[in-house]
Formats: structure tokens, C-alpha cells, sequence
């Protein structure tokens, strides 16, 4: 078994008093992590800690969520994936997909209509912030909405390829992180898999499908 660095906890009394403030409900699932496991904790180092660079704690997720202007109470609105490319019907060749970015006007407007259509804070109402996956690329678990308790991925306000539904809840998601870590432990995983949709590792979407398995 690995030893874990968890952070302290938080009371329901307090989880409350935010519920009171933002007028939300907060998910059983999420309290359930903040009460009896742990109110957040952060590291520097990719998956010490926890999934990525860890889980934010509430009180941190709350303030980003101030910054960013999102109205919390407000349901999010998404039930299935938002894939950008999906919808200006993307070229699935790279090479050509970049060179059309730079020379296909018809294909440059396609894009910049899907992006200034959904590309906009307004996406996230009914959300937080709990973890970072780098590169701009955000896990969010929602609030209010279809599906509340979701976490889902961020992967279109500061990159440009969309949401998706990891379809697991903050619970899931930390416990499929601590398999992952117990079986390189125990040598039956290796420490880098290359993957389509990398980000939903630890969900259940079958987006996500490994390519490849490489060794550190």
C-alpha cells in the first residue's frame, strides 16, 4: 500500500454556510470527499498528492469561481460532450487541419463561429474548479444542472477543443487516480500512457482509448 499525504478536512457546518451564500446545493458525493477525506491539497509535482497537480480546496474553488464572475446557482448546460472540432467538422488529418487554420478562409470561419459561440465564461455557470491538468486544461465539477456532481474537463475557454463528461463523481475520480498509483507501486501499470483524450483517464468516457504504453 502507498502512504498518502491527504489534507485536513472540512465540517458540514461550514459547507453549509457556503450553500447559504451562493444559494447551491452542494453534492453529496462532493461532501462526502470534503468532509471525510479531505478539504483539498495542492503540489507542484504531477500526481504526488493527488489526481494531477491535486484536488483545490473549496474555499479555493469558490474564489476562482468569484474571479471568473460565474453565477453558481445558475444550472449548467451541457448533458453531453461539447467537442469544438466536432462541430466545424475538423480535419482529421493534423497536418492538413493546420494548414487550413492558415490558408481555408471557409474553414477559418467555421472555426471562429463555434468558438465565439461557446467559448465564453457563460459555459461554466453551475460550476467549479477542482483540479488543474496543466496546459490550460481545467477539471470542473458541476453544481447544478442535468448532472450535477459530474466532473467534467475544460478543455475550451483557454484551449480550443471543448467540455467533456468524465461521468464520475469527485469520489470516482480520486479513487480511480489512487488505483492507478497503487498498481505502478506494485510495478503492474507503467507511469506514461499515451491515450486519446488523455484528460479522461480517470473517468468512464469512452473517448478516452490508450494508444500506446511507454516506459519513464
Amino acid at each position: 500500500m502507498i502512504g498518502l499525504d491527504l489534507g485536513t478536512t472540512i465540517e458540514e457546518r461550514q459547507l453549509h454556510e457556503f450553500e447559504q451564500k451562493y444559494s447551491i446545493k452542494l453534492p453529496d458525493s462532493y461532501k462526502a470527499y470534503l468532509v471525510n477525506i479531505q478539504n483539498g491539497i495542492k503540489s507542484d509535482q504531477l500526481h504526488a498528492k493527488g489526481p494531477y497537480y491535486g484536488i483545490y480546496s473549496i474555499q479555493e474553488s469558490l474564489a476562482e469561481a468569484d474571479e471568473w464572475e460565474l453565477d453558481l446557482a445558475s444550472p449548467f448546460l451541457l448533458d453531453e460532450d461539447l467537442d469544438f472540432g466536432e462541430l466545424y467538422n475538423r480535419d482529421p488529418d493534423r497536418d492538413k487541419h493546420k494548414w487550413r487554420c492558415e490558408n481555408d478562409e471557409a474553414y477559418i470561419s467555421n472555426i471562429e463561429k463555434v468558438l465565439e459561440k461557446y467559448q465564453t465564461t457563460a459555459m461554466l455557470d453551475g460550476t467549479i474548479p477542482i483540479c488543474d491538468y496543466g496546459g490550460g486544461d481545467i477539471f470542473r465539477l458541476v453544481l447544478t444542472g442535468k448532472r450535477p456532481g459530474d466532473i467534467w474537463v475544460d478543455s475550451g475557454i483557454i484551449n480550443d477543443t471543448g467540455f467533456y463528461n468524465l461521468k464520475v463523481d469527485i469520489l470516482t475520480f480520486f479513487e480511480h487516480w489512487l488505483d492507478r498509483k497503487i498498481a505502478i507501486k506494485e510495478g503492474k501499470s507503467k507511469r506514461l500512457i499515451n491515450a486519446w483524450y488523455s484528460f479522461l483517464e480517470f473517468g468512464n468516457n469512452k473517448r478516452y482509448k490508450i494508444a500506446k504504453e511507454e516506459k519513464t
